[in-house]
């Protein structure tokens, strides 16, 4: 009996999370982005142990400094090290980017939920609002809401989460009014389970691949976002760094043709980090397509 209960388990079919998770680790973008934000996330958190300076203490003997050994990335234009500042930044950039990506979503869960599971007149209520967010330029309308209530990490979070949750919204939606009708709900409410259990412990769970694959994408947008309002003067306030503001010192002609040392880590990081995190995004998406699970 023990024998037999040992081969079964040996030929138990493999779980579509597991096989989601070997098509992931095959696709070598993804890998590559994946180290890469490890990478960044580490340097980030390690950002006060990695490097000996202050990111906004000031130092006028070294303005503008190129780089050396001391100053392996050079100094800025009021003498504070590029390296260390960068580092720093990232904390702030990545943070942002990760806050405002969650308050989206929750957001864009919550609207989207009750728009599909509901339907009727909820449905088309919250529909026409995610329409009418979605009708207004995103960036254009995030410029002048941060114009509006200044400049703070805070703001930016809070502005960025809640003004770009529609595209999830309408893809919750969508899925939901698409398993509603499968048997298993059927099933469940001839049972008795009520339409809360229904909608988060029965519908929910089949969503979360396209959630997941969503809020990737939706990271790399708010850390794009969240660095134009810092160049614009309207995200993360100066001293504080963030690779925004960071590019917004090089704005003159001079730094951007003889001090490249001052724009091009930050904008290099910036590259980095929406990169990688658009080759996860890919490599989720393949890893967790239906269609390749079967």
């Amino acid at each position: 009996m023990t024998t037999t209960i040992a081969k079964l388990e040996k030929i138990r079919p493999e779980s579509l999370w597991s096989k989601a998770w070997k098509r992931f680790l095959r696709h070598k973008l993804a890998l590559f982005g994946l180290s890469v934000m490890a990478v960044l996330l580490f340097t980030a958190i390690a950002a006060p142990v990695l490097t000996p300076y202050s990111p906004i203490k000031q130092d006028l003997r070294n303005l503008r400094k190129a780089p050396t050994a001391e100053h392996m990335l050079g100094t800025d234009g009021v003498g504070r090290d590029i390296l260390t500042r960068v580092l720093h930044a990232g904390r702030i950039s990545l943070s942002v980017g990760l806050v405002s990506v969650s308050i989206s979503a929750l957001v864009g869960i919550v609207i989207g939920v009750a728009a599909g599971y509901v339907g009727g007149k909820t449905d088309m209520l919250l529909m026409r609002l995610t329409d009418m967010v979605m009708t207004f330029p995103s960036l254009v309308i995030i410029i002048t809401v941060a114009a509006a209530t200044g400049p703070s990490v805070y703001n930016a979070m809070l502005i960025i989460g809640l003004l770009t949750w529609p595209s999830i919204a309408r893809l919750v939606r969508g899925q939901f009014l698409s398993l509603r009708t499968q048997q298993f709900v059927t099933a469940a409410r001839s049972i008795g389970v009520s339409n809360w259990e229904i909608a988060f412990k029965h519908i929910f769970p089949n969503t979360i691949s396209s959630i997941t694959v969503a809020i990737t994408f939706g990271m790399a947008t708010s850390i794009l976002m969240e660095a134009s309002l810092s160049f614009l003067g309207l995200g993360v306030p100066p001293p504080t760094p963030s690779w925004g503001n960071m590019l917004r010192d090089a704005q003159s002609m001079n730094i951007l043709e003889g001090m490249p040392w001052i724009w091009l880590p930050p904008g290099i990081m910036i590259a980095l980090s929406v990169l990688s995190i658009n080759f996860i995004g890919d490599g989720l998406r393949d890893a967790l397509d239906p269609r390749s699970l079967l």
